[in-house]
């Protein structure tokens, strides 16, 4: 009987993905949906008769998932979970399931579903790394007005120090044989609690002290104001990134060469321009370079530079790798920060990446890194080209939230559209009306208003007439489909959609 219910309702499975499953008290598998062979390479004969429990990739996982199942006796659990596959490879799940008893409270049967959810395990880590990156970016703006406020207080005073320093050392010279005429037969003689003796061996030496230390702490607040600058490209021109490489090489060389570092050059030709600052681009590449240099600390240094283009969003890439002891990872989520570093023993501020960061971000551009302790580091800079097209439009209409999120996910993501959503035919026209698309993905079976009625609004407005659609669905034989095509809409693809085809699929209709 549940067996003629499954296929019964083997349109409605083909949409939500589940796999219904059946087991005895025990965990034993005693029934279970087609479905499972999709996902898990077992056929249903190779699973009947089977521990559930044995599909857990981890078994502290199968025994949480008892345990929760008997403390909610009677009660839905909802489970997420590593499911092993059969040749062991381990994908998310999501497993619904209830223990059923009899009037004695005894356990009959476990009935549940399972539902892969890979994908959005995947699309919510890549969530979470754009609201990382975002947070990075707007601690970064704080950072920058607090340090231009600091960068412009510190000026002022530190200013009268460097001016008012070779004064003092050239009043120190004229009266120093002056003092010699009336002093030398007494060296003992003190001066603000300093004899005659010391301040002409030292009082010369330590006004160029002083000199010295207010000359770096003026180019620490040249580099903070620097930081602090977002705008500071005020004159973008056409820049091609393997000459600024080029140019940035030439000025490093003699540093590589007696540090005795080995460079690799990949620069890939034909390169799209970027728009920004050529000086600017080779001081990101010479910082970056000189951050390399200083973490190798071995006779083999080595460094990798390459350019190229990102296949997603076309965007100019430019990678710097060394084979040096790698970022300190206490550092690392701070590496961007000012005055964040582990080399002050040698003299280091903490500015040089934080520039860096600024820089890149005035460029409109994004810089990555990966590292690993005593593997090295390698970072990635990415910036948008000049001849970078318009990115497409795209409306997104389902009634199902999770594949309509999955969907806009994946066309924002792994390519660079522009994604809109609607929930149903109603929200759909709206927005049709208001920004008209390059390309709606439109689901057919939706309450209030379904996808037919939507083409068929489509097909009455001129302005609309031509718009490209790709139909989903998952009922390949309803009639409702043959109106669809019908009207001219004969761009379908159905569910469940596998995402790698599907955005296939979307850019040759719009390559069309």
């Amino acid at each position: 009987m549940l067996k003629d219910s499954g296929e019964k309702h083997d349109p409605l499975k083909k949409i939500i993905q589940d796999i219904y499953f059946e087991t005895s008290p025990d965990g034993t598998i005693t029934e279970i949906s087609s479905a499972i062979e999709d996902v898990s390479k077992y056929t249903q004969d190779e699973l009947i008769g089977t521990s559930l429990f044995d599909l857990f990739a981890r078994l502290e996982e199968s025994d949480r998932f008892l345990h929760e199942l008997l403390h909610n006796e009677g009660e839905l659990v909802s489970f997420e979970s590593l499911i092993k596959d059969k040749d062991k490879f381990c994908f998310y799940c999501r497993i619904n399931a209830i223990q059923e008893n009899d009037s004695k409270g005894k356990p009959l049967r476990l009935l549940g579903t399972i539902r892969n959810i890979t994908q959005q395990k995947e699309a919510e880590k890549e969530l979470q790394k754009k609201l990382d990156q975002l947070h990075q970016s707007q601690k970064m703006e704080t950072l920058g007005t607090l340090v231009a406020g600091m960068a412009h207080e510190i000026n002022n005073p530190i200013n009268l120090i460097i001016y008012n320093t070779p004064l003092l050392k050239k009043v120190w010279h004229d009266f120093l044989p002056i003092l010699h005429q009336h002093f030398s037969d007494k060296p003992d003689y003190k001066f603000g609690g300093l004899t005659y003796d010391f301040l002409e061996q030292n009082l010369d030496q330590l006004l160029s002290d002083v000199d010295m230390a207010a000359h770096r702490i003026a180019k620490i607040v040249t580099d903070l104001k620097n930081f602090s600058r977002q705008s500071s490209v005020s004159e973008k021109r056409p820049v091609k990134v393997n000459e600024a490489v080029k140019n940035g090489m030439r000025l490093i060389r003699t540093t590589l060469k007696n540090a005795g570092i080995k460079v690799s050059l990949d620069l890939a030709p034909d390169l799209p321009l970027i728009e920004g600052s050529l000086q600017n681009i080779e001081q990101i590449i010479l910082n970056i370079i000189i951050n390399a240099i200083q973490a190798i600390d071995h006779d083999k240094g080595f460094l990798k530079i390459s350019t190229g283009i990102e296949k997603r969003d076309k965007r100019v890439v430019i990678s710097i790798s060394d084979n040096g002891k790698g970022i300190n990872p206490a550092l690392a989520d701070r590496l961007f920060e000012p005055f964040v570093t582990d080399k002050q023993a040698e003299g280091g501020t903490g500015l040089g990446l934080s520039v860096t960061y600024s820089l890149i971000k005035a460029h409109d551009g994004e810089i990555l890194f990966k590292t690993n302790t005593d593997n090295g580091t390698t970072f990635t800079l990415l910036f948008p080209t000049i001849l970078q097209e318009k990115a497409a439009r795209i409306l997104v209409v389902d009634d199902d939230d999770e594949i309509r999120e999955l969907l806009s996910f994946a066309l924002t993501s792994q390519r660079p559209y522009l994604v809109n959503e609607a929930s149903n035919g109603i929200e759909a026209c709206i927005k049709l009306g208001a920004t008209k698309p390059d390309l709606l993905v439109l689901d057919i079976f939706m309450p209030d208003m379904n996808g037919l009625e939507v083409c068929r609004a489509i097909k009455n407005d001129p302005g609309l007439s031509d718009i490209k659609v790709v139909i989903t669905t998952g009922f390949p034989d309803h009639t409702i489909l043959t109106e669809v095509n019908r009207l001219g809409f004969t761009n379908v693809l159905y569910k469940p959609i596998e995402i790698d085809n599907f955005l296939g699929f979307v850019d040759n209709i719009l390559e069309e």
